[in-house]
């Protein structure tokens, strides 16, 4: 067993999709507590994880969903990946 699949925590199998998404938040207001700042960013922690909105094109048929952010990482050459829950 790789180690990919040794620490997998996956509960349902992924599908590569490429279509396009529309996000967004309802201008919610979120607490947060601060755990470290500098003078280029903070980290923050939430009690749970944002509420998004998100459009799906699935199967030419536009599909909305209720998620939540539970990840976000800044890749290498600026893009962002960000990780929903629905």
């Amino acid at each position: 067993m790789s180690d990919l699949e040794e620490n997998e925590k996956r509960e349902e199998e992924r599908h590569l999709i490429e279509t396009e998404v529309a996000f967004h938040t309802e201008n919610n207001i979120y607490m947060a507590s601060s755990v470290n700042i500098s003078g280029r960013g903070i980290k923050i922690v939430t009690e749970k994880p944002i509420d998004i909105s998100i459009q799906i094109k699935e199967n030419d048929k536009l599909v909305q969903y209720d998620a939540l952010l539970v990840w976000a990482r800044l890749n290498d050459d600026g893009s962002m990946e960000y990780g929903l829950k629905y």
